[in-house]
């Protein structure tokens, strides 16, 4: 069965010159778990600096998603407002991630190829801040890159370990750094390791450590949960029972209009798919439409995704005209249409 829910807004004009007592907030979803955000809303001040075209909009989509996931085992959600990052802006990024900083790394040789690695290609800061808008926690993503160009169109790959060793070396120098500029000496810090996917596939990359410290020193741990998108050759290998049940929903939607666009990006633990977000975009649906593409997608999911939470975005262009969410083991969906 399906519940169907039709949403309208509701403008409230409220009068002028009345001070609030508390700040006004709204709630994004993440993994079941709601953040409140600070308001006024502040843009991040980094800007999404990056040094490397290898990272694209899925990927720093993923590793804003990840770095939120493993914030909330530090940073509860009953406690806490989100706030993008205010500390590291953009010019402080450049400066971080030149090679004169976090990558003054030796040279390597790999493959007869001797390269100085640029490994540190990213920093993305998150913010956690009390009622009164005081920090009070702070998440740092670091995006490692273990691709690096020998000649002109050609990569070799440094080991997984080595990307690691020269990750933690950066957070330590990322850490004393934070603390020193902007005198945040006895603030929590979270700082996640995010691994890139190899430039020559159409997919994101994975958090794969992460630390957390009260002072000047931190210890990482191994995150046994990855992300992939459930058309990749990663899932494939891995999982290819949501491998086939993802391609027999793409080939029922295109069988009714192929010119969908279909993506859905799996997140695991060990070799378990634990969710699924699905984005579904077309130029235009009509209502009768949107209807239908609503309930086909609600019986695929009941029957080949029984046993994960799914969360489904039905889009046209940039607007949201549907919302599908379905919890592990259920047999019902929740469609929401605005």
């Amino acid at each position: 069965m399906r519940k169907i829910f039709i949403l309208a807004l509701i403008v409230i004009l409220v009068g002028c010159g009345k001070k609030e007592e508390a700040p006004t907030t709204y709630s994004i979803n993440y993994n079941d778990d709601n953040y409140q955000i600070y308001m006024p809303y502040k843009k991040g001040v980094g800007n999404n600096y990056i040094i490397n075209n290898n990272v694209v909009d899925f990927d720093i989509n993923t590793i804003e998603k990840g770095l939120i996931q493993l914030s909330t085992n530090h940073f509860t959600i009953d406690k806490y407002y989100y706030q993008e990052g205010q500390y590291l802006k953009e010019k402080d990024l450049k400066t971080l991630l030149s090679k004169d900083n976090l990558n003054d790394n030796e040279k390597i040789k790999i493959d007869n190829n001797s390269v100085k690695p640029t490994v540190v290609v990213g920093i993305f800061e998150k913010d956690f801040v009390d009622a009164d808008g005081k920090l009070q926690g702070m998440s740092l993503g670091l995006v490692l890159n273990p691709y690096q160009e020998a000649k002109k169109n050609s990569y070799v790959t440094i080991k997984n370990s080595t990307v690691i060793d020269i990750g933690k070396k950066a957070s330590q120098k990322l850490l004393d750094y934070v603390r020193s500029t902007y005198d945040l000496n006895d603030l929590p810090i979270l700082i996640g390791l995010y691994i890139e996917a190899s430039p020559d596939v159409n997919t994101s990359g994975n958090y794969q450590y992460y630390g957390f410290t009260e002072d000047n020193t931190i210890t990482f741990n191994y995150i046994d949960q990855k992300q992939y998108y459930l058309n990749s050759s990663n899932v494939k290998k891995m999982d290819v029972n949501s491998y086939n049940n993802y391609r027999h929903l793409v080939d029922e939607i295109h069988a009714y209009d192929n010119s969908i666009y279909v993506s859905a990006l799996g997140y695991f633990s060990g070799n378990n798919l634990a969710k699924v977000d699905i984005t579904i975009t077309k130029s235009y649906y009509s209502y009768g439409e949107l209807l239908y593409i609503c309930n086909l997608l609600s019986e695929n999911i009941v029957r080949d995704f029984l046993n994960t939470d799914v969360v489904i975005n039905v889009k046209a262009i940039n607007d949201i005209q549907a919302n599908i969410v379905k919890q592990a083991e259920e047999t019902t969906t929740d469609i929401f249409i605005y």
